[in-house]
């Protein structure tokens, strides 16, 4: 895996500053993801795993020039995987966006288990913290790449994080090349996608 510090990440890509509440989930994570938005003014981005809204908030808020933005998660009444990741199942999916016009919900019985690649539009940003799984984390990962725009950027959070070991396990079988670069001091890697739609 390669790393880059958080010195080095934002004197290239830009800040991350921003307005608004910390998402309690992303925490300190979302400002990369805003970075990122700033530097390279995505149209779409693909949210899975939108949970209450609160990391989409901040990002609309501090990107106007986002167009559409796409949460996908799973409905009230989904039982995880991971026994530890039940109570992050949102009653109200997207709740705190589902009024911005540039939202667009998916909600479904099993998540991203019941879309296919022709269900999404291209995207120029996916955020990928849903279902922590290994195979969830692969399904979402597998899903991602065939919905990205060649040039776009896939991002993951929580590697590293030990509760959830099997984000690290699926990112570094799936990092030939050593493609995927993790931000130091944080649990968010990314990766540039050289192809796409």
């Amino acid at each position: 895996m390669s790393v880059i510090s958080r010195e080095t990440f934002f004197s290239i890509f830009g800040s991350g500053t921003f307005t608004g509440e910390h998402p309690s989930f992303t925490g300190s994570d979302v400002e990369p993801l805003l970075a990122f938005s700033r530097t390279f003014l995505p149209k779409t981005v693909i949210e899975i795993g939108i949970q209450r809204g609160a990391t989409a908030k901040c990002i609309l808020v501090n990107s106007p020039w986002i167009e559409k933005y796409i949460g996908i998660d799973v409905t009230f009444d989904y039982k995880t995987p991971l026994t530890i990741q039940q109570n992050e199942v949102p009653q109200v999916p997207g709740e705190y966006v589902k009024d911005d016009p540039r939202v667009q919900l998916i909600v479904k019985p099993n998540g991203t288990r019941d879309l296919t690649p022709a269900d999404l539009p291209a995207a120029d940003l996916i955020f990928i913290d849903g279902d922590h799984s290994e195979s969830g984390v692969l399904l979402d990962t597998l899903l991602a790449r065939r919905v990205i725009r060649k040039g776009g950027i896939i991002c993951w959070h929580d590697y590293g994080n030990q509760v959830v070991p099997g984000v690290k396990a699926v990112i570094d079988s799936l990092n030939e090349g050593n493609h995927i670069c993790l931000i130091e001091s944080g649990q968010l890697c990314f990766q540039f996608c050289r192809e796409g739609r």
